[in-house]
């Protein structure tokens, strides 16, 4: 009986624990949709409500927050990006989160999704991490007191 006590302790814990709203491949993705099936994909599939919108250099930012429990650490921008020569613009998108796990999490993400580290190293305030691969390039930063960490995914110019 204590046996099958302990073993719905632990399932029920497992099940309670929680990862980042958003994954690697959530956010690589969210680099090359358009702005309303990002916001569809946030507000419906992940724990996230749009919190306001900003113009900034001719391009509209919409930041999200996270909705749950598990989710109020985490934000994210969606809407910067890369005007090129082109009418393309390069989209990036900005994960941030409080809790510095889900930031770990996302860099052994990156690491197993063929994602290369170019960089490894650290400044006065964060430890940087550099991702790519030819269809992005991928920045982490981890503050050095642990407070906070920020994935930002830049898609690349690909041409065939």
């Amino acid at each position: 009986m204590k046996k099958l006590l302990v073993m719905l302790i632990l399932c029920l814990g497992a099940i309670a624990s929680r990862a980042q709203s958003v994954s690697m491949s959530d956010l690589t993705n969210l680099a090359t949709i358009n702005m309303t099936d990002a916001n569809y994909f946030l507000t419906t599939g992940k724990p996230f409500k749009q919190e306001y919108t900003q113009e900034v250099n001719g391009l509209t930012l919409r930041h999200y927050v996270g909705t749950t429990s598990a989710s109020k650490c985490e934000s994210v921008i969606m809407g910067d990006g890369i005007k090129t020569s082109t009418p393309l613009v390069l989209h990036i998108v900005t994960y941030t989160s409080t809790n510095t796990k889900y930031i770990l999490e996302l860099i052994g993400q990156a690491k197993s999704a063929e994602l290369r580290k170019n960089f490894q190293g650290v400044d006065q305030f964060n430890n940087i991490y550099i991702f790519d691969n030819f269809l992005y390039t991928v920045h982490v930063y981890i503050k050095t007191d642990n407070s906070e960490g920020t994935v930002k995914v830049e898609q690349k110019y690909y041409v065939e």
